[in-house]
């Protein structure tokens, strides 16, 4: 073999599986009215492009539109920010600094996140939520405040010491901090909230592995209940199509590497 691969399945077989269930949240009035502004104002854009594929297509042999895939690139973070919530655009939020019903209302993914949460706390679950972004971060925060559920929060800019407070303090036994806000880059691979049962994943990355490397932060050895992942996607929209891209790249590793663990499993037996 060109190489040996270790799972987590084969160190420890009693590990409990984890689902993952993809929900697709709806664009509120606020949201369709942000996306479809930011659309209008990369047609251009999109039009200069469209006239160097027909050129190409033609023979014409027109110079590649750099600048235009340019605008095109930086027009996909804004639509991202969208998607989690139309007030991380400056002038969107009419009651700027006030936390209300109305910031929950704008957006149909924290709609949905306030509706997860309130039946897994009530049952009794723990909560891990996952975000790429730290301005995302703050409005569930604030969102958390109102309804007066305590939790911990872990991003880029926690320290050393505050993390492993947060950390022991969420993992200690009968704890009442019932979420933990994290940023998915952040933190490395020393953290172990293995006493977590729920990930909530409000935005996807490019990169699955670097969700994964999230969810693993719960479902790693020393779990004894089975780990629920619930992937908040806005539908019809960006996040669809970097979800499918994710796919496709999970589905090239499993290609790829469909006969390390049988391979592994003949050494074994040797």
């Amino acid at each position: 073999p060109l190489m040996l691969r270790r799972v987590k399945a084969d160190v420890e077989r009693r590990l409990p599986p984890k689902v993952e269930t993809k929900i697709l949240c709806p664009l509120t009035k606020c949201q369709s009215f942000w996306y479809k502004r930011l659309l209008l104002n990369g047609t251009s854009a999109l039009a200069e492009l469209e006239a160097a594929a027909a050129a190409d297509a033609g023979g014409g042999g027109g110079a590649p539109a750099t600048n235009a895939w340019k605008k095109l690139q930086s027009l996909l973070m804004p639509l991202r920010k969208c998607c989690n919530h139309p007030y991380l655009f400056e002038g969107a939020d009419p009651t700027p600094g006030v936390t209300d019903e109305a910031l929950v209302a704008a957006s149909g993914k924290l709609r949905m996140l306030d509706r997860l949460l309130a039946r897994l706390l009530g049952a009794g679950h723990r909560v891990v939520i996952f975000s790429q972004f730290t301005s995302t971060l703050d409005i569930i925060d604030d969102v958390l405040r109102m309804r007066e559920i305590k939790y911990c929060r872990l991003d880029g800019g926690t320290n050393r010491v505050q993390r492993t407070v947060d950390i022991n303090a969420f993992n200690a036994p009968g704890s009442k901090i019932g979420v933990f806000l994290m940023s998915t880059r952040a933190g490395g691979l020393g953290i172990n909230l293995q006493t977590a049962d729920t990930v909530v994943l409000y935005d996807s990355d490019w990169n699955p592995q670097a969700d994964l490397q999230a969810m693993a932060r719960v479902h790693r050895i020393g779990q004894t209940k089975k780990v629920h992942i619930y992937r908040l996607v806005t539908g019809g929209t960006v996040e669809e199509r970097i979800v499918q891209r994710a796919e496709k790249k999970l589905y090239l590793d499993k290609m790829v590497n469909r006969g390390s663990s049988a391979q592994s499993e003949q050494l074994e037996e040797l």
